[in-house]
């Protein structure tokens, strides 16, 4: 009888499903490297960030990044990623690694009226349309809270809520935010900028509605809306509100478009104060008064397939930059994510940045000196360019030629806008299915906003932290530039 028990109760057990059953478990890794060789003629100014002409230069940079997530049962996943970002030498006591991704995430949870959501709590990747607003393609990541809602297994439409820690300060305040302020000089007739800080949180909450494509459709889109504040504790006097969206159409036939616009409306009180954040700084520049927020990004491209090996294209992006004839408005574009504010966030590592390889020094994807140094919020770039395929089957030779024209979008009086123009010649293969190899050539030549008046911009912030250059140089072009790149990039799925 005692045996038959010891054989009979372990059946039951397992017949009434006591014990889980075993569930699937998934691991995925992956690894992404980028490494750049760039020749910079003259007279591009100088790496050091000094707006004085440069004797050229040759420079290595390197990008790599590699993580891994598990999910478990998939319903819980666990994600971490590191990534090194920076100009290859040879002192490896200073590598600049950092955690680009590290949370958790619910992976399916339902409600009582039939939708699906999931939940990521930790340092995450945000990318929404071309990166206008909500970008992070460049992979550094951001501390956030991400609520993704879908309605209903049936239908493609979602629900975003997001919540950002923008400069990630925290209760012990370590950490403080820079960003540009821009202002009109009167005495010099120009756009100057002050760099302006706090330590005190830059907080940032978004809802996003979402159409996305289905098997059928041709067609997606989202809208969003957004705020911004500095906390204080005692009552925030930067507070900007964002309206926006964004349209992807296409195919229809050989036609793709897809455009984004955002609008920045709201307040920016400046005022006598002690606590030493934006407020209190912008008083220190302009005076008492409150500056009320105006302003505008907006990104349009478009492309049609000729033939299956012949792509012609178009894009126009502009920030409205700050107007310096309209008093008490402040019309640069502040991105909703400061951190990742920037025209180097329209898209992959290894494509089109949305700018001409001279005009940024394009190390992709942020590795770059440009002449408009963390100014992106006064400019305007529109592009003409053609993409031959070689090998129509098996695309493993790709060709690409640009023309770029550029202008300032707010100039002080009497100043012709005009940066220049740039024509670049791209080369692109795959070299024997282990990595993309590419080699691009671009030349630029000045307009008379740089030849003549020049351009300010704020200087590297690195270099002004040390105390080595003024908030803001004026910067000239004389001549023609020229940038000559060999890159390497492979992107790979562990396991």
């Amino acid at each position: 009888m005692r045996k038959f028990l010891l054989l009979f109760f372990p059946a039951v057990l397992a017949a009434q499903d006591i014990y889980r059953e075993e569930q699937p478990t998934r691991l995925q890794a992956y690894m992404e490297v980028f490494g750049s060789t760039v020749l910079i003629g003259q007279p591009v100014p100088d790496l050091v960030g000094y707006a004085i002409p440069g004797t050229g230069d040759l420079l290595n940079v390197l990008r790599a990044r590699a993580g891994a997530s598990v999910s478990f049962a998939n319903k819980f996943t666990i994600g971490i990623a590191g990534m090194y970002s920076g100009e290859a030498t040879s002192d490896i006591r200073g590598l600049p690694v950092g955690v680009s991704e590290a949370y958790v995430q619910l992976d399916t949870f339902v409600t009582p009226i039939g939708g699906q959501g999931v939940v990521r709590i930790g340092r995450q990747l945000i990318n929404f349309g071309q990166g206008l607003a909500f970008g992070d393609y460049h992979g550094f990541g951001a501390n956030a809270v991400r609520l993704g809602y879908r309605f209903s297994p049936a239908w493609e439409w979602y629900l975003d809520l997001l919540y950002v820690k923008s400069n990630e300060s925290g209760a012990r305040q370590v950490e403080k935010f820079y960003y540009p302020f821009a202002y009109y000089n009167a005495d010099e007739n120009e756009i100057a900028y002050k760099w302006i800080s706090t330590r005190y949180d830059l907080e940032t909450w978004a809802v996003f509605l979402e159409r996305k494509k289905g098997p059928r459709d041709n067609y997606e889109f989202y809208i969003y809306a957004a705020m911004m504040s500095e906390q204080r504790l005692v009552g925030s006097g930067f507070n900007p509100y964002y309206l926006g969206g964004y349209i992807a159409i296409g195919p229809i036939g050989n036609f793709y478009m897809d455009a984004e616009l955002g609008y920045m409306t709201g307040i920016w009180d400046s005022r006598p104060s002690t606590y030493g954040d934006f407020s209190a700084q912008i008083y220190d520049i302009v005076g008492e008064g409150r500056l009320n927020l105006n302003a505008y990004a907006i990104g349009i491209r478009a492309n049609y397939d000729f033939t299956d090996q012949v792509t012609g294209g178009v894009s126009f992006f502009t920030f409205s930059g700050d107007n310096p004839s309209t008093d008490g408005m402040y019309e640069a574009w502040i991105s909703p994510m400061p951190r990742t504010a920037g025209v180097y966030a329209f898209s992959n590592w290894t494509h089109w940045t949305g700018m001409g390889e001279v005009f940024t020094w394009n190390y992709r994807p942020d590795n770059w000196r440009s002449i408009y140094f963390l100014n992106p919020t006064n400019f305007v770039a529109a592009n003409l360019n053609v993409v031959y395929k070689a090998f129509p089957v098996q695309q493993s030779m790709v060709i690409r030629f640009d023309g770029f024209a550029y202008a300032e979008a707010a100039s002080p009086p009497g100043v012709d806008p005009y940066l220049g123009a740039e024509a670049d010649v791209a080369i692109k293969f795959t070299y024997a299915d282990i990595a993309d190899i590419g080699i691009t050539f671009g030349y630029f030549q000045a307009g008379p906003r740089l030849q003549s008046t020049g351009w300010s911009r704020p200087s590297p912030l690195n270099l002004y932290l040390q105390g080595t250059v003024p908030d803001y140089q004026l910067l000239k072009i004389t001549g023609g530039s020229y940038v000559a790149r060999l890159w390497v990039y492979r992107a790979v799925n562990i396991f």
